[in-house]
């Protein structure tokens, strides 16, 4: 199965089950990526095939306006990405609680998840969620007009025409469509604080994984001091792409999280790589466009443009 229609959006799925005969017991796992740049594949490659082979029934899909999902003009409000996956596991039959994996925005999309739909949601593993009591719409809406000011920029369109490879071509060139052709930037103002009360009655068990460089490890303090049952991991030398840099230690992580008797069973220590220290840089902290945005364009650059 590749596309179903849900909550009247067609979402581009793939489902992957595990090896031999599903049976009673096998966890379902559903897989929410990040905004803008981002797509199933992210999950896809890391950690959905692996899940998959080791038992679990993984389902991997196409937020809407990204990769192969429709692209609506409007409907990007976290209450809309939440209908949306309450129509996917509707259309798909899953009756079931299931196992939420989320990054970057699909992290803070699972824990309002599970706030709202409880009941249909049997853990939340949140890699790097953005989590703020007060603003937080604020910063969503900051953080992808910083976006589309980078990829507004003429050296960045020369770069896509002549130096960028396929893949990183159209997928900037997709995400810029998503800015400037939908409702999302204005829509992520509408995102609502989460209510301290309703945390506190969170039922499901969470996992939180944060990088120690990361721009927003300062809110996972606050996510663990108000969310109960929360197991935080920080990852030492790792930025907010902690999908992407530690791919084999999360492999690892999910795998004792949602297979293992974790009554029994030690969590699995991390060691990181000594050779390679990750940093954000500066100017993404600063919520500001990177420096060689904002100085002159060279002669050369613009001869070669054109202009």
């Amino acid at each position: 199965m590749s596309e179903i229609v849900a909550n009247n959006v067609r979402l581009h799925v793939q489902r992957i089950g595990p090896r031999g005969a599903a049976g009673t017991g096998v966890p379902t796992v559903v897989m929410l990526h990040g905004m803008v740049m981002d797509n199933m594949s992210s999950f896809y490659l890391s950690l959905g095939t692996y899940l998959s082979d080791a038992g679990c029934d993984v389902i991997c899909y196409d937020l809407r306006g990204h990769g192969r999902s429709e692209r609506t003009p409007e409907g990007y409000q976290l209450a809309d990405s939440l209908a949306d996956l309450t129509g996917l596991l509707d259309t798909l039959g899953v009756d079931h609680p299931v196992h939420l994996v989320g990054n970057s925005y699909g992290a803070t999309m699972a824990l309002a998840y599970g706030l709202e739909h409880g009941e249909r949601v049997a853990s939340l593993t949140l890699i790097e969620p953005p989590f703020l009591l007060e603003g937080l719409g604020e910063e969503m809406a900051r953080s992808l007009g910083q976006i589309l000011a980078a990829m507004s920029d003429d050296e960045v369109e020369q770069w896509l025409q002549q130096a960028a490879g396929r893949v990183a071509g159209r997928a900037t060139r997709s995400a810029r469509r998503l800015l400037q052709e939908t409702t999302i930037a204005t829509d992520m103002l509408a995102t609502p604080p989460f209510s301290t009360e309703a945390l506190g009655r969170l039922a499901m068990p969470v996992l939180a994984v944060y990088g120690e460089n990361s721009d927003i490890i300062g809110q996972a303090e606050t996510l663990t001091s108000v969310v109960p049952d929360t197991t935080l991991v920080v990852l030492s030398h790792h930025t907010h792409m902690v999908l992407r840099e530690a791919t084999p230690y999360l492999r690892t992580l999910m795998r004792w999280w949602l297979l293992d008797d974790r009554a029994t069973t030690a969590r699995p220590d991390y060691v990181p790589l000594a050779a390679r220290r990750f940093e954000t840089p500066q100017w993404v902290t600063d919520m500001v466009p990177p420096p060689d945005l904002n100085t002159p364009r060279t002669a050369a650059a613009a001869e070669s443009s054109g202009r």
